[in-house]
Order: structure tokens, then sequence, then C-alpha cells
């Protein structure tokens, strides 16, 4: 019974896929249908569609071009408006990672403290890994984002700050950190005291910085912005 149901899962799963492909082929068809609305006739020339799968096609956007061919192409003022785009995506997506990895640490959280139970631990487990799917999905959808944007410095000059002057950077692996996780490791080297952060620190270790899009205050006004500055300015008075 049990393997019939997994089966189960699974076939359901493939047909929720191929729904989902069919409507993302149907959306690109729409698109490329739109392209000689505002994209010169030799950049479709140059970048025809390729026979793929709609989930690794590429858009033809101005970021699929190099700089030498959207020189050539006439894409410069096109380039110049995907890169806006492409920041206000960037700084959306930071958002949703943030939000991720809260949920993510909350989730973790409340199981050690409230589940019991082998049923309760099961769905703990769940949320927990629906979370941290969430998390390498944005982390994910931000790398792509940011390989575009680089891609289009040269048409820009330079990349976007935020309000108070912060550039949107690469983001690596060791930066998907959970706020928690951050605060718990700077109590514990507090807790050690300065000489064996010291040593530590001679070693690679030690206290690490907070990750860099923790500090980022977005341009649209977001009250979460707030609640990241008050748990870090907490932490910082209760060593005082």
């Amino acid at each position: 019974m049990k393997v019939a149901t997994n089966r189960t899962d699974t076939d359901l799963q493939r047909q929720s896929l191929a729904e989902a492909r069919r409507k993302l082929s149907k959306s690109l068809d729409t698109w490329f249908e739109s392209l000689p609305d505002f994209l010169p006739a030799d950049a479709l020339q140059e970048a025809p569609r390729h026979d793929t799968s709609p989930d690794k096609e590429r858009l033809q956007l101005p970021s699929d071009f190099s700089a030498e061919a959207r020189e050539r192409l006439g894409l410069i003022s096109l380039a110049r408006i995907e890169y806006q785009l492409r920041c206000g995506q960037l700084y959306d997506i930071l958002e949703r990672l943030r939000g991720a990895l809260g949920l993510k640490s909350f989730l973790i959280r409340r199981k050690y403290r409230l589940a019991s139970g082998q049923g309760a631990l099961l769905r703990s487990e769940t949320e927990i890994d629906r979370a941290g799917r969430q998390v390498r999905k944005w982390k994910e959808v931000y790398q792509r984002g940011w390989r575009a944007l680089k891609e289009l410095e040269g048409s820009q000059g330079t990349l976007a700050d935020d309000d108070q002057g912060k550039p949107l950077l690469e983001l690596r692996e060791s930066d998907c950190v959970m706020l928690s996780d951050w605060l718990d490791d700077h109590r514990f080297w507090r807790q050690e005291g300065e000489m064996a952060e010291a040593a530590a620190g001679s070693k690679g270790g030690g206290r690490k910085e907070l990750p860099w899009f923790w500090k980022m205050q977005f341009k649209a006004p977001d009250h979460r912005d707030d609640e990241v500055g008050e748990v870090v300015a907490n932490w910082a008075n209760d060593g005082e």
C-alpha cells in the first residue's frame, strides 16, 4: 500500500510538472511573438529561438547578447532598461530570500521547543525542508539575475546602490545564513572572550561578519528592515 501511494504521488508530480511546462511554453510563445515589436530584426536573426525545454529557453533579452553585439545591434537603450528592471528584481529577491531564511529559522526553533512525538517531528521536518527549498530557489534566482546584471554592467556603468550606498553584490553560499545562527555565533564568541576569539581569528575562525544582504536597506519601504536592525541593536546592547 505504501509503495502504491508513493507511486501515485510521483505520477501526480509528473503530471503537475508537465502541466507547468505546458503553461510556460504557451507563455514563451506569446513572448517570442511580441519580440519584433521592440527588438531589431538583426537581433532576432542573430539569436533565434532554440528547440529546447521551456525551462531552459533564453528570452533574448539584451543581457543574452555580448557587449559587442549590443553595440552593433543597437540594443544599448534596451540594455539600460533591462538593467533597471534587473535591479528592482534583485532587491525583491533579496527580500524573499531573507523572508525564507527567517521562516526556516523559526521552524527549526519551533521544532526543538514544541515538537513531540514522531508525527509532529515528521511534520516539522517537512516544513523545514519546504522552507529550505525556498531558500535554495531564491538563491538560484538571485544568482541568475546577478549574472545578467554583470553582463549589462558595461552598458550601464556601475551596479546599483541601495539608499545608503551599499551595492548589490554576488551572493555566495556562505552568505545564506539565518540571522539567528549569526546571533548565536556572536553570543558564543562574546562568552568565550577576546583572547579566544583572537586565537581563533588567527587560524581563520572566530566571529563571523553579518552577511551583506542582511544589512541592505531596500529602496521600497519594508518593516522587515526595521526588525532586522532592532534584532542586531538589541544584541549589541546586551553586550554592553
